[in-house]
């Protein structure tokens, strides 16, 4: 563990952004998403100070799933509810979510990673994206994708969560080490965030050219 990672980097310049960019936004979705990075590098960081010293760090990770949960929950619905009244569909979805978090903690102890619980939210989310591009299609509105925020942001959701559920059915195939020391799926992990950080920013930039034409 390294405090300065792939995944720390982008991590820092998409908070960069997200601060520069979406912390002005009139709408409560760019200032969510804002803390919601600064959380996650934060998180990162302290992991890395515990792994250097040798201290078990897995249970810091099962308190920051909640602020993810939550997260990007709340980004799907902002982004679904502009075509529909997705209420039930995600109250079904954290009700899930949260049983299998009582699950975790019923029948584990909380310094082992809560996995069913990734696994089940990744599923879900993944869900919700594909839901989000069906009312996409469906829409009559004319939309220009190359610089529409919402969908690239909820593109970056897919791809990371899509790709950590496959990497989570083919686990197996996914521990092979490459260079004697790193796993595949480490590779694939780190992979994944940059993606999902690229998207994102590319979204924050979508965003900011929204709010110049609005101005």
């Amino acid at each position: 563990m390294r405090y300065l990672t792939p995944i720390s980097i982008a991590e820092i310049i998409c908070l960069i952004a997200a601060i520069t960019i979406m912390w002005k936004d009139k709408n409560a979705f760019g200032k969510v998403i804002t803390c919601y990075l600064a959380i996650a590098l934060v998180t990162e960081e302290i992991a890395a100070y515990l792994a250097i010293r040798g201290i078990h760090n897995l249970w810091l990770f099962n308190i920051y799933i909640i602020f993810e949960i939550s997260t990007i929950l709340y980004g799907l619905y902002h982004c679904i509810r502009r075509y529909t009244n997705p209420k039930s569909i995600f109250i079904i979805g954290l009700g899930i979510i949260v049983l299998t978090y009582i699950f975790f903690l019923i029948t584990q102890p909380f310094t082992n990673l809560n996995t069913i619980t990734i696994s089940v939210m990744s599923v879900i989310f993944t869900l919700y994206c594909l839901y989000y591009y069906y009312l996409l299609l469906k829409d009559e509105n004319f939309i220009e994708i190359k610089t529409h925020a919402e969908f690239w942001w909820v593109t970056g959701v897919l791809f990371f969560y899509f790709g950590s559920t496959m990497s989570n059915i083919f686990d197996g195939l996914f521990k092979v080490r490459l260079m004697g020391f790193i796993t595949l799926k480490f590779l694939i992990y780190i992979l994944l965030n940059v993606i999902l950080y690229s998207f994102w920013l590319y979204s924050f930039i979508c965003r900011m050219k929204q709010q110049k034409l609005h101005s």
